[in-house]
């Protein structure tokens, strides 16, 4: 990050921990996105992944006092994402064939309608994704998709850089086998 761009950026963090709207609307519109792009490869509907992405910003402002380095900012999100992510799985995986919500009905027929438009091999990695366990799609989407160093992951996720090269390794492996096994490739 850019010395400019982090002076910003902790100007952002001290005006939001002392209360400011527009500062915490600027973080907002900042990592929105990508936070949303995070959950939305963890859950692969919209509609859920706009609701994590909620979560997952009430749970920044709430939390911002706690933030004491502006450094480690970034990679702090990331953590309280995915940690939001891996909660709503485990939620819907114990709850996983007793009820479906309206918002899980309403998400299936925006991607059936949306899906029509993506070609083949987007849905088939979509797919390829859905397969991979929680820590290999975490290290995958953080790093290739998202572009996150080892570092910066190992930081995120709570692991060394080189478990995180590991499992990004055994990712990519398996996303490639499962591709070739359904012809994808």
């Amino acid at each position: 990050m850019a010395p400019r761009s982090l002076a910003t950026l902790s100007s952002l963090i001290l005006r939001s921990q002392q209360g400011d709207e527009r500062a915490m609307e600027e973080i907002y519109d900042r990592y929105k996105r990508p936070l949303y792009n995070l959950a939305y490869r963890y859950t692969f509907d919209r509609v859920t992944a706009e609701d994590l992405l909620q979560d997952i910003f009430i749970k920044i402002f709430t939390h911002m006092k706690d933030v004491q380095k502006d450094a480690t900012f970034v990679a702090w999100m990331y953590r309280i994402a995915v940690n939001t992510c891996y909660s709503f799985l485990r939620s819907r995986r114990s709850r996983n064939g007793k009820t479906l919500s309206l918002s899980e009905v309403e998400g299936k027929k925006e991607e059936a309608v949306y899906d029509g438009h993506e070609d083949s091999l987007a849905k088939a990695l979509e797919e390829a994704l859905k397969g991979l366990a929680e820590r290999l799609r975490s290290v995958f989407l953080l790093h290739d998709v998202q572009g996150y160093k080892h570092e910066e992951i190992a930081r995120m996720l709570g692991i060394s850089a080189g478990t995180s090269k590991s499992q990004l390794f055994k990712a990519r492996m398996r996303i490639r086998e499962w591709l070739k096994e359904n012809k994808a490739l």
